[in-house]
């Protein structure tokens, strides 16, 4: 039992060099609060949405047009590790990543640095899983020559530098233990630079750009009713807010690079990786959602009849289905290219894509 006179000892006073009165970043709160519920409610709002989405997809995809390919796989697989990366977040604020670090137990700063590595290995899978989902994607429903062999190489650098940096990860120490026992990097355990992480980051975000810039040329391009080309033009270039996310997660990295208060300080990468994480997960589903937007709102999908003489392509054209079945686009310029080829559930064959582009069908909403 605990004494009752026994003196309250004050808290651990802040170490030189941080600044009172304020929260990480300039966040509301000021220093005295502890940042650890906003981790873990972020952490679950976030999840719980991604999932949403993904469950949306594959609905869609299963239930509405009876069409599952290897990108929604990858997909699923890119929300399970999504859904780690949160709990690994969850987890770390349990142990105090949220509060100021002279805060923080001593006995648990093995145990948070331990977490922070899997939370940073689940945070590279689901990425990776992302990415590559996308990109498939891309593969299946475009039919554009130059769009389609620029798919495939972006895959292969896709994949490649995917493999390094989840390599990179789990070489981040070598032992890896010294990742969060700073006994074995007093006995010369070696450690990545903080350079190639740095890289790794750049490079992420250049591929993220190259990722959603790829198919815009060809939607400009494209001539459907105006209020189907503004939809089509949505759904692929929201992907550009994901840059912006990854731009905004790489300035706060920056400004906590050198901080003294590090589990305080770093509250707003645990909150941004969060967002950025599953709201690429949502934009990427948003790609296949079509089908499901034309149940459940058919006039905003589909023209009005008294829209005709705006349509440039025939009556029986519609927004197509990313990925459900083969569509006719009139291109400028080329009035037979057909931009969109057939979905089928497993990938299928190059014959049977190319049996299957060479049918000039409507989607049917």
């Amino acid at each position: 039992m605990p004494d009752d006179d026994a003196p309250v000892l004050p808290p651990p006073a802040p170490p030189a060099g941080t600044a009172a009165g304020r929260g990480p970043l300039g966040m509301p709160g000021g220093q005295d609060r502890s940042y650890q519920v906003d981790i873990m409610v972020c952490a679950v709002i976030t999840a719980v949405i991604g999932t949403v989405f993904v469950a949306l997809r594959f609905y869609t995809r299963r239930v509405i047009i009876n069409v599952l390919g290897w990108e929604d796989w990858f997909m699923l697989a890119a929300q399970v590790f999504s859904i780690a990366m949160c709990a690994g977040f969850i987890h770390e604020a349990n142990l105090g990543h949220g509060q100021h670090s002279w805060l923080v137990p001593t006995e648990n700063l093995g145990p948070l640095n331990k977490a922070g590595w899997y939370t940073i290995f689940f945070y590279e899978l689901s990425r990776c899983f992302a990415q590559i989902s996308i990109t498939m994607l891309y593969i299946r429903i475009w039919n554009v020559p130059w769009v389609r062999r620029a798919a495939y190489a972006l895959l292969a650098v896709v994949v490649i530098y995917n493999v390094l940096i989840i390599i990179m990860t789990l070489t981040a120490c070598v032992p890896l233990a010294a990742f969060w026992d700073g006994d074995l990097l007093s006995r010369g355990a070696y450690c990545h630079h903080k350079n190639l992480w740095w890289a790794k980051t750049y490079l992420q975000i250049i591929v993220d750009f190259l990722i959603y810039l790829l198919p815009m040329p060809v939607i400009v391009r494209v001539r459907f009713h105006p209020k189907q080309k503004v939809l089509l033009f949505v759904l692929f270039a929201m992907g550009f807010f994901i840059c912006a996310l990854s731009l905004i997660r790489l300035y706060i990295l920056k400004i906590t690079e050198t901080s003294v208060d590090f589990f305080f300080d770093n509250v707003p990468t645990a909150l941004w990786s969060c967002i950025e994480t599953n709201a690429t997960i949502v934009v990427a589903c948003n790609m296949t959602l079509k089908p499901l937007l034309a149940k459940w709102f058919p006039n905003l999908v589909t023209p009005r009849a008294g829209d005709d003489e705006q349509t440039v392509t025939s009556s029986n054209d519609r927004l197509p289905t990313i990925g459900s079945g083969p569509s006719r686009a009139v291109l400028e310029g080329r009035q037979q290219q057909s931009m969109f080829v057939a979905g089928g559930g497993g990938g299928g064959g190059e014959d049977e894509k190319e049996k299957s582009s060479s049918k000039a069908v409507s989607i049917q909403c």
